[in-house]
């Protein structure tokens, strides 16, 4: 018999050694990234954990949000894209699902967002009616081994940034007046970035609590040219998995091909902490970032994602880009970036992708 539990932060350790063990799981999956959305946003964490005669055998990470004198509603997870229920069998699956439909949507008279992945395919029949899909890349057992493993021109890219005067470096979260400044060095570049997309970008305390919760299962990456970072990402890390939801450059230095070193970054240090795979993230099947990241030998992964009102289901067209998205785009490109800076953060934290 199937019993749904909440687990609390006392038994910490227990969801993470189960998400830890599991090769489904992702890194969004670890408890820390529940307690990020909480101490940076002050939304509200919810872990299920499913039980089999007093045995872990599934979890589904929620969070509660929702805007101010607005019904909360439930997403596993907001500000990623692969976050839903893991279990070992099918009986645990079920009882969290119907758990999540029946219990949180149905019976609060709310809305409910599970976002799962799937394996990697290169079959196009799968694929071809999907427009948002992962992408994901096998990782070499050496560093040497992964730079052998791209085709000559990709290598060339890469070297060809190197010439350029950049150079990369890799952190793991600490206390240090030298961490901070690479983590603001790093802020300065997403905050820019986001601007120029026409995106609002995400609160410093957001990424920066993502850092220290994650501690020792993520890493900063920079990319310098002399003593300015032209770029900047995050790694997560859970089990052999590793996951970039982050990364950005500085638009006046891409001629120099930061990009590339920055990836080619990441990439050799998730390799150095012996990591199987690597989550490029989401991609609009054949758009400029699906072909950026299939360069590197990306296989795309379907997302399977679901949306309940009051417990029934309903057709999900969030991942379509709306004609009124591109004018609230192109409207927030022309504010002034410190504007953005200050306002984006506010807006950011109620959207929850």
């Amino acid at each position: 018999m199937i019993e749904i539990k909440h687990i609390g932060e006392s038994d910490k350790s227990l969801w993470d050694n189960f998400v830890g063990n599991s090769s489904e799981a992702s890194p969004y999956h670890r408890y820390a990234w529940g307690q990020a959305v909480q101490s940076s946003y002050g939304f509200t964490p919810i872990y299920l954990g499913a039980f089999n005669n007093n045995e872990l055998v599934g979890i589904l990470p929620l969070v509660k949000m929702g805007l101010p004198l607005r019904k909360a509603y439930y997403v596993s997870l907001p500000y990623c894209d692969c976050s839903g229920i893991i279990a070992n069998n099918n009986d645990a699956y079920e009882a969290l699902h119907d758990y999540a439909i029946k219990v949180l949507s149905k019976s609060e008279h709310t809305s409910l967002t599970l976002r799962a992945g799937t394996y990697a395919t290169t079959d196009a029949e799968k694929i071809k009616q999907n427009t948002k899909v992962r992408m994901i890349l096998p990782l070499e057992a050496s560093v040497d081994e992964q730079m052998a493993a791209f085709k000559s021109k990709l290598r060339s890219q890469i070297r060809k940034a190197e010439k350029n005067g950049l150079r990369a470096c890799v952190s793991e979260f600490s206390d240090s007046d030298a961490f901070k400044q690479q983590f603001n060095a790093f802020y300065h570049v997403m905050a820019c970035n986001m601007h120029s997309l026409g995106s609002p970008v995400h609160s410093r305390a957001w990424f920066y609590e993502v850092l220290k919760h994650y501690g020792k299962h993520a890493y900063l990456a920079l990319v310098y040219k002399e003593e300015v970072a032209v770029g900047g990402a995050i790694v997560l890390m859970n089990g052999k998995n590793a996951s970039i939801p982050w990364a950005s450059t500085l638009a006046d230095y891409n001629r120099l091909a930061p990009n590339m070193l920055l990836y080619w970054q990441v990439l050799s240090e998730a390799v150095e902490q012996k990591m199987l795979s690597f989550d490029f993230g989401r991609s609009t099947m054949g758009e400029g970032t699906y072909r950026f990241k299939k360069q590197w030998g990306c296989e795309p992964a379907l997302l399977s994602w679901q949306e309940f009102n009051e417990g029934e289901p309903v057709d999900n067209n969030d991942m379509q880009k709306s004609k009124a998205r591109s004018i609230i785009e192109q409207t927030w490109q022309k504010l002034p970036l410190g504007l953005t800076t200050f306002v984006g953060p506010k807006v950011r934290k109620f959207i929850s992708l």
